[in-house]
């Protein structure tokens, strides 16, 4: 029959065993699940974003500094980022497509890398970017020069906070938008055998 002391003592190493085994304050399941979002953003979009910011800054100053048109400027601040952003953004795919259809060849290497890169780039850019191009970021850079332009530097302020939010609306758009696209993707292909709707296992 286990004494009282001989209890405390198993309670105690179970207890500190059970400690030991917990993730350590900071490290828990929501920290590597957003370092691994930053990570996979970075990836698809980090030097894309700098190429894009580069060709907006470049495009603004050159539409505001001859006549002082913050529309002009946006419009031009909206087409060089489009044009920086998806020559970085395309020629990334199409790298990747290369690498993934390296085992095919032909037309079959044609044509499966065009799916590659619809499915896992393009389609959900170009969703987020029919609205961002015609409305969204031209509005958003325009209006928020205008409204901070009597400020001291003003329009250059007001081009970074409707840079800003044009991209966190973008950003979001295109997250919705790959999402459905994996859905559907995902939908298409046969499940497993022994997985729900898929070939039963042979008994």
């Amino acid at each position: 029959m286990p004494t009282t002391a001989g209890t405390a003592v198993t309670g105690g190493a179970e207890a500190a065993g059970a400690a030991a085994r917990r993730p350590a304050a900071g490290h828990d399941g929501a920290q590597p699940e957003t370092s691994g979002c930053w990570r996979a953003w970075r990836a698809r979009f980090g030097l894309a974003e700098v190429c894009g910011t580069a060709g907006a800054v470049a495009g603004f100053a050159a539409g505001y500094l001859p006549a002082g048109s913050v529309l002009s400027a946006a419009a031009a601040a909206t087409i060089c980022e489009v044009i920086a952003f998806y020559g970085c953004v395309g020629t990334k795919t199409a790298l990747a497509a290369r690498r993934a259809t390296a085992h095919l060849a032909g037309w079959r290497r044609l044509a499966a890398g065009a799916w590659h890169a619809v499915t896992e780039q393009l389609t959900s850019c170009a969703v987020a970017e029919a609205l961002d191009d015609l409305f969204i970021r031209p509005g958003c850079l325009a209006g928020a020069a205008w409204l901070l332009g009597p400020l001291p530097g003003g329009v250059w302020l007001g081009f970074a906070v409707g840079k800003a939010a044009a991209d966190v609306a973008w950003y979001g758009m295109e997250a919705s938008a790959r999402w459905g696209v994996t859905r559907s993707v995902t939908g298409r292909r046969p499940a497993a055998p022994g997985r729900p709707g898929g070939t039963p296992l042979p008994a």
